[in-house]
């Protein structure tokens, strides 16, 4: 993965030869007199005025680039195709960037082409170096909880630097995310434009499947073919598919292939196509490599120490909580989270400690949007579930209240749900400090994790299996915290706080796209529209405003 993009930054160092001896040559004060221009452009594109200033004053104000002779022609034409090549390695957009001006501005070859040309492809370096390094935009503005950060760089100083000792290619790379999980996505680009490239005689599309029944092994029809084709354009299938028309047959290869799709794309592994697995094998190609670039660019915001070798992991599109000890994953599980009106927030944060037999305090919005509607159908809802009003010895359960003409805005009493089987939170909630009442914890509802989509809660992550991530977060903590003891505090039925002797890293993330170890790529559905979001405000446009981060508490 690390090769390919070696092999396009190694074109990179012919733009730095040694200048040609140019009695034409930009002086210092040229350059030095353009940045005070009232309005910094070149060719009509603003220019950034503060990194120029400090990319020149590192340099002395001297020329960074020479167009002049043969050899320095020709390393400009292979610098300009390299950058290009460089973002759509990247999954950037050729169209932010001024390359064809630089194209028309080193073909002129007059004085004032060259000066505009020198500030123009400094400009254009700098821009590259920010986006390689998530400084274009303040992920904070867009997702509630965002708090990730990459440690702060001198990029012009830097630049002007890699410029001198010619190793612009070496800061690219150390700009660049690391992980390995960044290489997957931008292999990945790579495929799904080139099936693009495949689909052009469909618009740049893959093959698209009528609307219809269920399909599954032994049906026969036109809709078989197009399943068929529309497999094999994302190579789950070979590119000749047997059978056409009515004549097509639902064989069990086909069977096969549907169920590796359905794996990789987070939906009901049954073989058959249904409403759902439709749904997704129709989603345009145009929108998965949107949602490719939307990964990388996520990718480019997180720290370089992210991950380390301890830490908990949830991954809200795949609804999965990952643990890793010493650099091995030790736990994988299911979660639900956040439904799309409540969503889950990033966080970045630590475990600190676990509660056996919890109450649960019920949020104010919770309790008048969710709880209020069941009082005014069924007035003992409370006593029913084990809620009592907080405070109350008198009427704890609301006997004497009118729920049923009590306006939502008088609703202000304080609810608190006993710990018990009927807790929402369990018999174990695992807390960590945030901005949104957020923490994890059990459910008394299990059957909910035999469904494939799992966006259900307020805001929390619900945990299929308490017990074991207790058992994993508890080692080392004294007490000896096994299985038993943990279902022994738990069978006394008192609410017990422990505080773990070493507290879990953890982080709730958002990916959509990424690797399963074996070269295959995973998509998830984009529940939150956090993709599309990303892929508009990096195009330049107008957001709705339910795309802004709300910072509401949420709850179960």
């Amino acid at each position: 993965m690390r090769q390919k993009f070696a092999s396009v930054l190694c074109l990179l160092t012919l733009l730095t030869v040694p200048a040609l001896a140019d009695p034409l040559e930009l002086a210092s004060d040229d350059i030095k007199k353009s940045l005070t221009a009232p309005e910094l452009t070149a060719e009509g594109a603003p220019l950034d005025r503060d990194d120029l200033n400090a990319f020149y004053k590192a340099r002395d104000f001297r020329p960074a680039w020479n167009l002049t002779g043969d050899a320095n022609a020709a390393a400009l034409t292979i610098f300009l195709t390299s950058i290009g090549r460089l973002i759509d390695y990247h999954g950037l957009r050729r169209e932010d960037y001024a390359l064809d001006k630089l194209r028309t501005l080193a073909a002129a070859g007059d004085e004032q082409s060259r000066l505009t040309f020198e500030l123009l492809a400094s400009d254009t370096l700098l821009q590259f170096a920010r986006e390689l390094h998530g400084d274009n935009i303040d992920l904070n503005d867009l997702y509630p909880g965002w708090n990730f950060r990459r440690d702060k760089e001198d990029i012009p100083g830097e630049m002007a630097a890699a410029a001198d000792a010619r190793k612009i290619d070496e800061l690219f790379d150390r700009l660049a995310p690391k992980n390995p999980a960044y290489g997957d996505l931008a292999a990945a680009l790579v495929l799904y434009r080139n099936m693009a490239t495949a689909g052009a005689d469909q618009g740049g599309d893959w093959p698209k499947i009528d609307a219809g029944p269920t399909l599954k092994p032994g049906d026969r029809g036109k809709r078989i073919t197009q399943l068929r084709a529309r497999l094999a354009a994302e190579s789950y299938l070979p590119d000749a598919p047997p059978g056409k028309g009515k004549d097509a047959a639902f064989g069990k290869d086909l069977a096969e292939a549907l169920k590796q799709y359905q794996t990789r794309n987070g939906l009901d592994v049954d073989g058959h196509m249904g409403a759902k697995t439709l749904e997704a094998l129709n989603i345009p190609l145009a929108t998965r490599i949107d949602q490719i670039r939307a990964n990388m660019e996520r990718w480019r915001h997180m720290p370089e120490d992210f991950p380390p070798q301890r830490y908990a992991l949830v991954n809200i599109p795949d609804q999965s909580v990952i643990i890793v000890e010493n650099g091995q994953l030790v736990y994988k599980g299911p979660v639900i989270v956040g439904q799309v009106e409540r969503k889950t927030p990033f966080i970045q944060s630590a475990i600190k400690s676990m509660i056996i037999n919890p109450f649960w305090h019920v949020p104010k919005k919770i309790a008048r949007e969710d709880i209020l509607p069941k009082l005014r159908e069924d007035p003992h809802y409370l006593e029913k579930l084990g809620f009592v009003i907080h405070g109350s010895t008198v009427d704890p359960h609301g006997d004497a209240i009118d729920w049923k003409n009590l306006p939502d805005d008088e609703f202000n009493f304080r609810l608190r749900q006993e710990p018990g089987k009927m807790n929402s939170l369990g018999r174990l909630k695992f807390d960590f400090d945030n901005d949104f009442a957020v923490y994890m914890h059990g459910t008394p509802h299990q059957e909910l994790f035999k469904k494939s989509e799992r966006t259900l809660s307020s805001g929390c992550v619900r945990l299929r299996d308490p017990d074991r991530v207790a058992e994993i977060l508890l080692a080392g903590t004294p007490g000896n915290w096994d299985a038993k003891h943990i279902e022994d505090a738990i069978t006394a039925k008192k609410t017990r706080w422990v505080g773990l002797a070493d507290p879990m890293p953890l982080y709730i993330v958002y990916w959509t796209v990424f690797g399963d170890g074996d070269s295959q790529i995973n998509f998830r559905s984009d529940a939150y529209s956090y993709d599309d979001f990303l892929i508009k405000t990096l195009a330049g446009e107008a957001l709705p405003e339910s795309a802004f981060p709300q910072k509401d508490s949420v709850s179960p």
